[in-house]
């Protein structure tokens, strides 16, 4: 009797201390996913810190949001600017036809740039929201179950998806813009006998060009 007593109160105390256990598990989680949603929530345009300030799990879930966020902020300022910076170039200003033209190499180079920066910029975005890419980046980072749930969740939350597809929109028309105006002038380049300049104004002898000039020039402000 004495030993069957025994075994009960040794079962009592390892059920004792297998329910401490997992109380003290589930509390640091709730802790741990607490102190996380504070860092996520503390992002903004001013504040892309992405220093790591949990550990385990939710350490590696705070890095690779912070990092997508930062991704995120970087690649919108680094469209942002582009666009300033076309608008301030002024391409297709008379100014520029007798700075750069006839060959206007500054002004392609620049365009050009610009472009390719652009293009990779939101290619970044895209596949910060595409799903196939997300599914890669959370095996890459180990996560599975419902921490990888719990990933997924605070990219909704944060709108990223939405966000990217309006800067998509948006980048979709300037794309356009842009190569109108790269068409404008290689266009010129390419005829770059058949114009001058005279009295700060934009001539010809070639109906045909003025034509094909003023119809590209046309497409250009139609896609401001």
């Amino acid at each position: 009797m004495k030993g069957k007593k025994n075994l009960i109160i040794a079962i009592i105390i390892i059920a004792v201390i297998i329910i401490a256990v997992s109380l003290f598990l589930a509390f640091r989680d709730i802790s741990e996913r607490n102190k996380l949603t504070v860092q996520i929530n503390a992002l903004s345009e001013e504040n892309t810190n992405t220093d790591v300030t949990l550990k385990g799990v939710y350490g590696i879930i705070e890095k690779m949001v912070k990092e997508d966020y930062k991704l995120y902020i970087d690649s919108t300022n680094t469209l942002r600017d582009n666009y300033n910076e076309i608008a301030q170039l002024k391409a297709l200003n008379i100014e520029n036809y007798k700075n750069d033209g006839p060959d206007f190499t500054n002004s392609l180079e620049k365009l050009n740039s610009i472009k390719a920066e652009n293009e990779e910029n939101m290619q970044k975005l895209l596949d910060l929201v595409d799903e196939a890419k997300i599914e890669e980046k959370t095996d890459g980072n180990g996560l599975k179950g419902r921490h990888k749930k719990l990933y997924k969740e605070i990219l909704e939350q944060l709108e990223l998806s939405n966000c990217v597809n309006e800067v998509k929109e948006t980048d979709t028309k300037f794309a356009t813009y842009l190569n109108s105006l790269i068409d404008v002038l290689n266009y010129m380049k390419d005829n770059k006998s058949e114009w001058f300049i005279e009295n700060d104004t934009l001539k010809s002898k070639s109906q045909e060009f003025i034509d094909n000039y003023n119809a590209k020039v046309e497409e250009t402000e139609k896609n401001i």
